[in-house]
Formats: C-alpha cells, sequence, structure tokens
C-alpha cells in the first residue's frame, strides 16, 4: 500500500510505499511526517518502521477481498489492467480527503493498494508529492485518484494548485487538470480541491467518482458525471 499526508501551513509531508499489511497507511506517513526528518520511506523499511511504533500489523486475509481477489484473476496482465480497470465501472481502492480549518490552513491526504496485477515493487502516484497529492495554503489542498503513470507524468496535484495559483477558480482549476491530462498522456483519473477560502472542486473523466463535501451541517455527494446531491448531515 502507499499513502501520503501533506500540511499547507509548513509544506511538511509523509509518505509511505510499498507498505505491507497495515491497516490505516496514512496514519503511518503521518507519524514520518512528524516523528522522522524524512519526507518517505518505503517497502521494508516502512514496516520496521511500523514495528517500531508498535503498529500492529494486520494478516493478508483481513485486507484481500474476494472481489480483489477477482479481479487479479481477470486483469492478470498489467497493461489489460490499466487500459480496462480505471475506466471500467468497477470499484477501485484509492482514497482522498482535503480539508480547510477556520484559520484557512489546508491539508489532504490519498491512499491506495496500486493497480490490479502491478509488479512488484511498483509505485504509483499516490505517495509522490505534488502527484497524488499537495497542499500549500497559498494555492489549495488537492487529492488524485486514476492511472498514476499519467497522473506522474503530469503532477497532477500540482498542476491544479498551479492553476490555482494563476487564478482559476477550484472547479476551473479541477477541470483544466484533467482536460490537460487527457490531451497530453490520454490520461483518466480525478481530482477533489479544497482552497483556503473554503472554495472547492471535483473533478473527473472516468465513467464514475465517488466524493462528498461536507460544510456548515450539509453534505454534497455525487457519483456519476452531473451528479450533486444535497442533505443534511446527521445531528449526531
Amino acid at each position: 500500500m502507499d499513502a501520503i499526508i501533506m500540511d499547507g501551513q509548513s509544506l511538511r509531508a509523509g509518505s509511505v510505499a510499498c507498505v505491507q499489511n497495515i491497516a490505516h497507511p496514512v496514519s503511518l506517513a503521518r507519524q514520518v511526517m512528524e516523528k522522522t526528518d524524512h519526507t518517505m520511506i518505503v517497502g521494508e523499511g516502512a514496516n520496521l518502521f511500523a514495528k517500531e511504533l508498535g503498529i500492529p500489523q494486520v494478516p493478508t486475509d483481513q485486507l484481500v477481498t474476494d472481489i480483489a481477489r477477482q479481479q487479479w484473476e481477470e486483469y492478470n496482465k498489467y497493461k489489460r489492467a490499466v487500459n480496462e480497470l480505471f475506466d471500467s465501472q468497477l470499484g477501485h481502492d484509492t482514497v482522498g480527503a482535503v480539508a480547510v480549518d477556520s484559520e484557512g490552513n489546508v491539508a489532504c491526504a490519498t491512499s491506495t493498494g496500486g493497480i490490479t496485477a502491478k509488479r512488484v515493487g511498483r509505485v504509483g502516484d499516490s505517495p509522490v508529492i505534488g502527484c497524488g497529492a499537495y497542499a500549500d495554503n497559498e494555492s489549495a489542498a488537492v487529492s488524485c485518484t486514476g492511472h498514476g503513470e499519467a497522473i506522474m507524468s503530469v503532477t497532477l496535484a500540482r498542476t491544479v494548485s498551479f492553476n490555482m495559483e494563476q487564478g482559476a477558480s477550484a472547479q476551473a482549476a479541477a477541470d483544466k487538470s484533467i482536460a490537460y491530462m487527457k490531451n497530453r498522456v490520454d490520461g483518466t483519473g480525478g481530482v477533489i480541491v479544497v482552497s483556503g477560502e473554503g472554495e472547492t472542486g471535483v473533478s473527473f473523466n472516468t465513467r464514475r467518482m465517488p466524493w462528498a463535501v461536507v460544510r456548515d451541517g450539509t453534505v454534497r455527494f455525487g457519483m456519476n458525471p452531473g451528479e450533486n446531491f444535497q442533505k443534511e448531515c446527521p445531528k449526531d
């Protein structure tokens, strides 16, 4: 699994890659940010770091679902998985979050298990600063999902941030960046964005991408293109 977390006020970040059997990789990435002088720790080193912190390992059978096994059997060649999985109606396992506090500080986090049938040791965009996530109080917090190689080619999260620095709104920056990735490398994926002023943006060019925005006791959400539902958050 790969994960990253970033603080937009200090530009500090922590990430882990190729870490195994950890239930909450973002929490481990935060420990990298807060308790080491490093930004990224990978593979065996990341698991050793987790052990030093007393973070328990989770048995593999609790992390690998039956659906994941079925997908692995169906997409047993990496290229086919890339070409078909990211634009299919099947679920993917990247999760991301962006947030802003009352003082305008932004932060982001992204976590993934990668792509079905990937090679051992392959790392995608998720744990890479500026690719799978980026946060800067002077622009926005961004989290990305999609085809990792395409996202890394255009440094998608930083591209969204850059477009906002040039004056684009959160939504316009998200749309422009997704379009740029499609035009330049024929990439598919999606982004969520929040600025220090609380402006939000959601954009994707896959068939669907579940998303939600919570603000002032109200949640807006959708999954298919054009959806934008709204309801009050539960009182409890």
